[in-house]
Formats: structure tokens, C-alpha cells, sequence
């Protein structure tokens, strides 16, 4: 973790990069949740790449190891994504701030905010409609049998997140919203 003296530098310097640790606010429960979630696809992730490469090395490939990996991976990708907007971790075009004028600095954060519930507005719409779609035609997967929905679901509930994410860091969060006025980039 940072210094005070360290914060205090970075504040007199709005192009510095913060770390992320440095700046985040205490995580509600759904937050928490979501932190055990990737803990735990993470720790499968790599308990099953693990058992994939010994059951090779064996001579036996386990077939349905790659494709809980693809699953896990694709699910820790966006509920991570999710979580990084929590802290407005995401890099933004920080120079355009810094060197901008006032009046950019001022709509910065709405901007920010408009883009990115506009996009993941659009995701959850879009993925909802494949969602019901796996549902209704009970699409399974070859290797490990389960509905294609429950590779599906946390691509909308990551979407959701991260419109709750962009909501919270601009209209809720002092700390966030001044680092996104300032172009600060979070890392």
C-alpha cells in the first residue's frame, strides 16, 4: 500500500497511476460475493488445467477438463471485468483530461458513465435473448453436459455489475469520481 505522502503526490498529479489497492472503498456483500466466486473459478481453473496436464503426461487425456477451463475462464474474464469497474480500474483516455479543458473534466465522469451503461445495456439485452434461447432449446454441452445457460448467465449478471459499478464509482463514490475528473488512470 501506498504512503499518505505517496497519495498526496499523486493527488498534485492527476496523469499518475494509483494502484488500485491504494484507492478501494470498503466491498458490499454482493461484492464479497463475487471475489469468493473468482477466488474459487480461479483455484478450479487451475486445479483442472493441472489434472489435464498430468492425465496427458499419463498418457489418458481427462476430455472435459478443457472445456470446464474454457468455461471458468470465460466466466472469471467478465465477473473480473465487473469488479474492476468497481474500482474504476479501467484505463480511460487520461490525457484528453489532463490537458483538456475545465468544462471536460466536469462531464468526464456522466461520459463515462452514459458509455458504459449504454454498452452493457446493450450486453444484457443481447446475452439475455441467448440465454432464453439456451434455455428453451436445452442446448447442453459435449463434454460436460451441463446447459449452455450456465456458461451464459455470468455474462449477464457481469453486465449488471458493471452498470451497478459505473452508477457507484461516478454518483456514489467522492474518491472515484475525483480520480475520473482528474483522468487518473487506476491500476
Amino acid at each position: 500500500m501506498g504512503s499518505v505522502q505517496d497519495r498526496e503526490d499523486a493527488s498534485n498529479n492527476p496523469s499518475e497511476v494509483i494502484r488500485a489497492a491504494d484507492d478501494s472503498e470498503p466491498r458490499g456483500v454482493i461484492w464479497r460475493v463475487i471475489d469468493a466466486l473468482l477466488f474459487a473459478g480461479i483455484s478450479v481453473m487451475l486445479l483442472a488445467v493441472a489434472a489435464q496436464v498430468v492425465s496427458r503426461q499419463l498418457g489418458a487425456s481427462i476430455s472435459w477438463t478443457e472445456e470446464l477451463t474454457r468455461f471458468l475462464f470465460m466466466g472469471t474474464t467478465f465477473l473480473g471485468m465487473a469488479t474492476g469497474f468497481r474500482a474504476a480500474a479501467h484505463p480511460r483516455v487520461s490525457f484528453l483530461l489532463t490537458a483538456g479543458p475545465l468544462w471536460l473534466k466536469k462531464i468526464a465522469p456522466h461520459l463515462y458513465a452514459v458509455c458504459g451503461i449504454g454498452f452493457f445495456s446493450v450486453l444484457i439485452v443481447k446475452t439475455s435473448e441467448l440465454l432464453m434461447q439456451q434455455i428453451a432449446s436445452g442446448e447442453t454441452s459435449p463434454a460436460l453436459g451441463v446447459g449452455m445457460f450456465i456458461v451464459t448467465l455470468p455474462l449477464v449478471v457481469a453486465a449488471a455489475l458493471s452498470i451497478v459499478a459505473h452508477i457507484k464509482t461516478v454518483y456514489f463514490s467522492p474518491t472515484m469520481r475525483k480520480k475520473i475528473e482528474e483522468g487518473g488512470v487506476i491500476v
